[in-house]
């Protein structure tokens, strides 16, 4: 029996219900965006979360990147796989994220990986994906449109007998998704709206100036074995500044080698990736981890790995400054994959939106890249890969400008 507390009606009540979860972000001083599952078959709401991106630290009492990933929607499915088998929860098919907002690529990237139905309210014109009000999802490969046209649904808005044109809208979007015959009022819809916008540029510029550039750092790799900043690592990568690749811009034999062994030391996994800070060393290396869910990729487990682990070290009294003096934003590192992401596969939108979302801004135009890869994808070709980059929604291309290049020493050398 569902608990009457947790069951909603219709499109307003959901709106509502993430609205209040974005009001939760907007007070913790990171993008003001919610989100939650509900049953279809019921309207009952499993979970609500809202984006958790950057949390405050209590040695400085600022506002820090904690995981770049952290948007309501790709946490909501990250729980789910989490839950679903203890909780005995529906197939995502018979489920429906909604959100206060557009998702980004990354979490419509993850959305279409894992299957579920998405309601959305308000639109973002800068990172969603359907930043150009479409509903025709160009930005996306052809068999990615498809897919999205039948798992997304963009509620009816506004009353046209009474409100502005600007809170009226028609339902556009899938058969499948909850609540898909009501509306929003154009309270909610303005709420909805007008909340993240109020909170994005403060966040950027908090989130963007969040490290030291890479002459004014100094070299964790001479820091002691058992300091912290290295034990932490360590936990979770034993290999951590163990390897230092003499120019962290161009990969070498030495770290493809790296990254085979990784990949073939998980089972089912098909890629594996590196993270070098600008020093070379060799921070993280991971492969995908699908028995944990579906979007657990390796370059979702470096992103989230390296963001977290220095976070709660910014936030330890005994080693914020070191941390601080050695550990700086990804940005000015790079990231570099076995094999070259699918085009096609809704978990390259993901990781592609993921990076960009590390980003949190500009990246240094710096030659070579610091997204680069070392094979071609497995799927598809490299002009695929590229083109699906260049079509992304404006805050890729204009703001942090994605690129990515072949190493430029070959897998066969």
């Amino acid at each position: 029996m569902c608990n009457k507390k947790l069951m909603i009606n219709n499109a307003d009540e959901a709106a509502s219900t993430v609205l209040s979860q974005a009001m939760i972000a907007a007070d913790q001083g990171t993008f003001a965006v919610g989100g939650c599952i509900v049953e279809n078959s019921s309207g009952r709401i499993i979970k609500a979360m809202h984006n958790n991106a950057l949390k405050s630290l209590s040695t400085t009492g600022k506002v820090f990147t904690f995981d770049p990933t952290a948007h309501g929607e790709r946490q909501l499915v990250s729980w789910y796989y989490a839950n679903k088998t203890a909780l005995a929860l529906p197939e995502p098919k018979d489920l429906t994220v909604v959100t206060t907002l557009d998702p980004c690529a990354m979490c419509a990237g993850t959305l279409l990986t894992a299957g579920f139905n998405v309601a959305v309210v308000a639109i973002d014109d800068f990172a969603g994906i359907n930043y150009n009000q479409s509903f025709l999802f160009n930005d996306l490969p052809s068999n990615l449109q498809i897919l999205a046209k039948s798992k997304f649904g963009y509620y009816a808005c506004g009353n046209e007998d009474q409100d502005p044109g600007t809170y009226v809208r028609k339902y556009v979007g899938g058969s499948n998704v909850v609540f898909s015959n009501s509306v929003v009022s154009s309270e909610n819809l303005m709420g909805c709206g007008d909340i993240f916008q109020s909170s994005v540029n403060t966040v950027r510029d908090n989130s963007s100036d969040s490290g030291l550039t890479p002459d004014l750092l100094a070299n964790p790799a001479k820091l002691p074995d058992d300091s912290l900043i290295k034990t932490s690592f360590r936990k979770a990568y034993p290999g951590a500044f163990k390897l230092s690749i003499p120019n962290s811009r161009l990969p070498n034999t030495d770290l493809y080698d790296l990254l085979v062994d990784v990949k073939n030391s998980v089972p089912n996994a098909e890629n594996s990736v590196a993270f070098l800070d600008p020093f070379g060393n060799v921070v993280l290396c991971f492969a995908d981890t699908f028995e944990v869910s579906p979007i657990q990729t390796a370059f979702m487990n470096v992103t989230q790995s390296y963001a977290k682990i220095r976070h709660e070290l910014m936030d330890n009294e005994e080693v914020y400054k070191k941390t601080e003096a050695t550990l700086t934003h990804p940005k000015y590192g790079t990231f570099v994959f076995l094999n070259a992401p699918n085009p096609a596969d809704p978990a390259t939108v993901m990781m592609l939106g993921a990076y960009g979302s590390t980003l949190e801004g500009s990246v240094p135009q710096i030659f070579p890249a610091n997204l680069q890869y070392y094979n071609h994808p497995t799927e598809g070709t490299v002009e695929e890969l590229t083109s699906l980059i260049m079509n992304l929604p404006p805050f890729y291309t204009q703001l942090a400008q994605l690129s990515i290049m072949q190493t430029a020493v070959s897998s066969n050398e």
